[in-house]
């Protein structure tokens, strides 16, 4: 399905990615890793035949600029006790076309086809990793409470226990630090090219110096995200 608002990018969403005709997966493959190497210094492609995201339980959004690949975001479906999960699997943007709020425009696409039914639930748990502080920023201001509730450290209750339970069933290899969240080495070979910083949020890009200051590291994130996209 594409869509063309108004701009000069287009939308591409393929809400089941196992759809994406088999023709066409070796060069969206290189237009996500494409733009992960703007982003990154990596000594292998993150993105592969052997490791894809073209599953019946994952979605993805393009963003077109002419021919070109501009931005992609990669969710998958999950389950925790019958409350349903997205976890943000990947997400960026071509160096050449940041802060256009693309992130947001992917998202809403993506949580349009999600949740946008009436019958759709009130709220969702939303996840995701990263090493961004700017992504943990984008991924905040879509949940009414978060954690780690940066810049403060994470407190017992409910949400700390899913967020747990949520990275441990993502990644069963990897252990998560409950205090920050933090998972050491989750990148491995992967490193920043440009070190990213936000904006508006210094508290924020301070905690990522300090907690994970190794850019292998990554800080597991989980939140309660309100559905505004029901057409109730």
């Amino acid at each position: 399905m594409i869509a063309t608002p108004p701009g000069a990018a287009t939308s591409e969403l393929f809400q089941i990615a196992s759809d994406v005709p088999e023709h066409r997966r070796d060069a969206v493959l290189e237009g996500i890793n494409s733009i992960i190497d703007t982003n990154w210094l990596a000594e292998q492609r993150f993105w592969s035949p052997q490791h894809s995201p073209f599953k019946p339980d994952h979605g993805v959004v393009l963003l077109h600029h002419g021919a070109e690949c501009v931005a992609y975001m990669i969710i998958q479906r999950l389950a925790v006790a019958g409350m349903p999960v997205i976890y943000l699997s990947g997400t960026a943007v071509r160096d050449t076309h940041r802060g256009r709020g693309f992130f947001k425009r992917m998202f809403d696409t993506a949580m349009t086809a999600e949740f946008g039914d009436r019958t759709a639930p009130a709220e969702f748990c939303l996840c995701w990793r990263t090493r961004n502080p700017v992504i943990y920023v984008l991924g905040r201001a879509q949940c009414r409470s978060v954690v780690p509730a940066i810049p403060a450290e994470t407190r017992g209750g409910d949400l700390d226990d899913l967020c747990a339970r949520l990275a441990a069933t993502l990644y069963p290899r990897q252990t998560i630090e409950k205090t920050t969240m933090a998972m050491r080495g989750a990148y491995g070979q992967l490193r920043y090219r440009h070190e990213p910083r936000t904006k508006t949020s210094p508290d924020v890009d301070r905690w990522f110096a300090q907690t994970i200051p190794d850019s292998a590291d990554a800080v597991f994130c989980a939140g309660w995200a309100p559905n505004r996209w029901s057409r109730r």
